[in-house]
């Protein structure tokens, strides 16, 4: 164990290995699945791509067609729908390599093709993230002991939930990506313009990424305080540069719908209403879930034509999520109390950790009866299954937690990366109490790159004391 534990020797090697397996793993996954497939409804698709990623692909299908008639790529850029950067980075990629993403067969219908050059976007991902691996390694080596860098290194590079992403074409690989650079130049705790403007860039294209950091400078804003005090021009700068992407995609789907909004439309429409709203409903009128969303539909058809709504408008379909936000929170206020055990219940679903999330994901069918009937059963077949190896993790992360806290108070003050570490807690909280309502394991793949830095200070104090680690 000593060995382990000197030099840099250990991170380049333990690099090296995330990225071969990323690399072996990809081949796998293209192999297998990236094959055209029929589902229960009789209708063609590629199992690799298939559910949410279908509608990544359609808006990259849709970019890339603009830049092969030679308009220009920001004017190309589409309206931020539901999924934006992942869109743009695979409709550019398929434009350099003059390459259709699309194919037409015998039934007349539209699937991604097979076996159409996938593999480099798995490879730039792969490079990606482990450059930012690195990259966040040579700030932190500054701030902590070689063996608990390496730990978290280890973590990061070989902990299957967070290796899964790179080999499949979820929005999670380059999101981890941008978050660990981000951790990177949040250790630098500079008040230089670059660094400040860098990280409100950062946030923003995050939010390209995935909508779910739309309100991630919050945290960030937090930890800008522990770190600055009353030193007022880093926030501005910061929240200055944020608000200079965020204000440009706004201004992007005005030009493309006549209306200025900001956060993702389709998101917005089939947000926590269309998934939740029944059953606060139910519970509160003692109906069946089926009863309570057939009530909530057709008092929202009604609301539609009685208001002369035109879906197709974007004014008037603003106007439909907002009825539909007014709704839900009407119904979270009456029905706080299940409102509340609902969250639990379903954030305590989200934090169980899922290795292999992405793989399994493969064999889904939304069209699958089971789906349909029983969708607990059907989504949740390993879920008991995660529970040892959740365990496993959060016990050296809780005792990791209760060491840095310990040593805040005996010490009654918080060093720089002390600091840093209270910022991860409060990011954790931000994921949870943003998606925690889904109860997907898929969007605790963020928290868990916090998770590392707990778990590291946890698992080193605990086998320190029987020697297996020396500095």
């Amino acid at each position: 164990m000593k060995n382990f534990s000197r030099g840099n020797r250990a991170v380049y090697i333990i690099i090296l290995f995330g990225i071969i397996i990323s690399f072996f793993w990809s081949i796998y996954n293209l192999n297998k699945f990236d094959k055209i497939k029929i589902n229960y409804e009789g209708k063609l698709y590629n199992q690799l791509l298939y559910a949410d990623l279908a509608a990544t692909w359609r808006t990259a299908d849709k970019f890339k067609k603009e830049l092969d008639q030679g308009h220009n790529f920001f004017l190309s850029i589409p309206n931020y729908e539901r999924f934006l950067l992942p869109s743009l980075i695979i409709g550019y990629y398929y434009h350099i390599i003059n390459k259709d993403i699309y194919v037409v067969l015998d039934k007349k219908e539209i699937v991604v093709k097979e076996k159409n050059f996938k593999f480099n976007i798995l490879i730039f991902q792969i490079f990606f993230y482990f450059f930012s691996v690195y990259l966040f390694s040579t700030e932190l080596k500054k701030k902590i002991d070689s063996t608990t860098l390496n730990i978290i290194i280890f973590f990061l590079c070989l902990e299957p939930s967070l290796l899964q992403w790179h080999s499949s074409f979820w929005s999670e690989s380059i999101f981890l990506s941008l978050m660990i650079i981000f951790f990177y130049l949040l250790l630098k705790n500079s008040k230089s313009f670059f660094y400040n403007i860098s990280i409100g860039v950062l946030i923003g294209i995050m939010f390209m990424q995935r909508a779910v950091s739309f309100l991630y400078i919050l945290p960030v804003l937090i930890y800008f305080i522990l770190i600055f005090k009353k030193n007022f021009k880093p926030f501005i700068i910061l929240s200055i540069s944020y608000l200079l992407i965020i204000l440009t995609l706004g201004y992007n789907n005005y030009k493309k719908t006549d209306y200025f909004y900001i956060l993702p439309s389709g998101h917005q429409y089939n947000s926590y209403y269309h998934y939740f709203a029944h059953n606060l409903l139910a519970d509160r009128k003692n109906l069946s879930p089926d009863e309570a969303k057939k009530i909530i539909q057709n008092e929202e058809r009604e609301w539609i034509i009685k208001n002369n709504i035109n879906l197709k408008s974007m004014k008037d379909f603003q106007k439909n999520i907002n009825y539909r936000n007014e709704f839900f929170l009407d119904e979270i206020l009456k029905n706080p109390i299940y409102f509340s055990q609902l969250f639990l219940k379903r954030a305590i679903t989200m934090s169980i950790i899922h290795p292999f999330w992405a793989n399994q994901h493969f064999y889904f069918d939304r069209t699958n009866p089971e789906a349909k009937n029983n969708p607990k059963k059907y989504y949740n077949k390993n879920l008991l299954k995660n529970i040892p190896y959740s365990i496993f993790i959060y016990f050296f992360t809780v005792l990791g937690v209760i060491r840095i806290f310990k040593e805040i108070l005996l010490k009654k003050e918080i060093n720089e990366i002390n600091k840093f570490y209270v910022f991860n807690i409060f990011s954790i909280l931000y994921f949870i109490l943003v998606a925690g309502l889904w109860g997907n394991p898929k969007y605790f793949a963020p928290c868990m790159v916090s998770v590392c830095f707990f778990f590291s200070v946890g698992f080193k104090y605990t086998f320190s004391k029987y020697k297996f680690f020396s500095n």
